[in-house]
């Protein structure tokens, strides 16, 4: 693998991670909103942001998905894996998050919400609305919290539903880091400075980043207005969408995991 690649793949993570929100521009947050995945890094991330706002509640939504084993493997071998709300085995995504922002972080259990049904995006962000409005916090920022791959999405998953719910939140993103790869020994990608670590594996990454930009564009087969509807229309800067169809032609669109 050559810079080359490690440009292009860098360039579609870093537009994917999208990181909007600020403290002194974010208003009034009324939740902070984990959204399941393995990555346990997020987790962390959006338990620490609790801790800065201790008036906020902490949102962690995520039942059973395609990430929920991989989550519990990262969780395991982490700083995490003596907690005893980690004993069980085959939890919800929510519950496993729920014992770490309890044991890990000390956060009360009265900050958080707790929604253990939802198996995919949408369900993440219409359920976790559902929440918040029976929780009165239907008013304010919201910021979330997901794979850095899946940021975007998400993002845009979230400002879709609340607009469909008629609520006056304001949906921000916190992107825990930005993915990026460098050529390694033998000239195979690795990550940079550990972000493997309770993450992903590179081909595993290279897999979510195309299936993300295939998804976010406005095709036929995408999620937007033209295919299945599920976001509005996405305007992809042209750079990252050339390295996008460099890379699933080359050697690293060969080895991603999907």
């Amino acid at each position: 693998m050559n810079h080359e690649i490690c440009r292009d793949v860098n360039a579609m993570a870093e537009w994917l991670a999208v990181d909007d929100w600020r403290d002194e521009q974010g208003g009034r947050v009324a939740a902070i909103a984990w959204m399941g995945n393995q990555v346990v890094e997020t987790l962390a991330a959006a338990c620490r942001l609790a801790k800065r706002f201790p008036e906020t509640a902490l949102l962690l939504s995520g039942g059973v998905g395609h990430a929920t084993l991989l989550l519990e493997r990262n969780l395991r071998a982490s700083r995490f894996a003596t907690l005893n709300g980690l004993r069980e085995t085959g939890m919800a995504e929510a519950k496993m998050a729920s014992a770490v922002a309890q044991e890990g972080f000390g956060i009360a259990t009265e900050r958080l919400l707790v929604e253990g049904r939802s198996a995919n995006g949408g369900e993440n962000a219409r359920f976790g609305l559902e929440i918040l409005r029976d929780a009165g916090l239907a008013a304010g920022t919201v910021v979330i919290v997901q794979d850095p791959a899946m940021e975007r999405r998400a993002l845009l998953t979230w400002m879709r539903e609340v607009e469909a719910a008629g609520m006056p939140l304001r949906v921000m993103s916190h992107a825990a880091f930005v993915p990026r790869v460098e050529t390694g020994p033998g000239g195979g990608l690795r990550f940079v400075d550990g972000q493997g670590e309770g993450s992903w594996t590179v081909e595993r990454l290279l897999g979510l980043i195309l299936g993300e930009m295939e998804r976010l564009h406005d095709d036929e087969q995408g999620y937007g207005p033209r295919g299945r509807g599920f976001l509005p229309h996405v305007d992809i800067p042209e750079a990252v969408w050339e390295a996008y169809q460099r890379v699933k032609a080359g050697p690293a669109g060969a080895m991603a995991e999907r």
